[in-house]
């Protein structure tokens, strides 16, 4: 089962999460921003990789897990995704995320709900050293 411990992330991106996550909810009272995965091995991606493929539902990545790894798969992880809670239900529309997008790109964090394929809107993560 894919982690939600925020310790496995890097240092900048526990400082990131807990930042947006104390900014959005100040913004929003009454709706929580939990994490819902921070690190996942390689063949939990190939099975996440699964999904729209060899079995039903959308394509949720493009990363195998084996040729191409996603950031969750680094140790420590370089990426997150995280779900917004608003009632006590899960708020799955990209409204509820964008403001979460904002405050990403103000830490320097690269939000997936600004890809232009695969727009991925509660996944967050480091920007590639160069």
């Amino acid at each position: 089962m894919p982690s939600r411990d925020i310790n496995d992330l890097t240092k900048d991106l526990q400082r990131a999460y807990l930042h947006m996550r104390e900014k959005y909810m100040r913004r929003f009272p009454g709706r929580e921003v939990i994490l819902v995965c921070t690190r996942r091995s390689p063949a939990e991606q190939a099975e996440l990789y699964q999904s729209g493929r060899s079995r039903p539902g959308p394509v949720l990545t493009n990363c195998d897990g084996v040729r191409k790894l996603s950031p969750h798969n680094s140790d420590p992880s370089r990426a997150f995704d995280l779900a917004v809670i608003d009632g006590g239900k899960y708020r799955a529309d990209a409204r509820a995320y964008e403001p979460l997008g904002g405050m990403a790109l103000e830490t320097g964090i690269v939000w997936g709900g600004s890809w232009k394929k695969l727009r991925d809107f509660c996944h967050f993560e480091q920007k590639e050293a160069k």
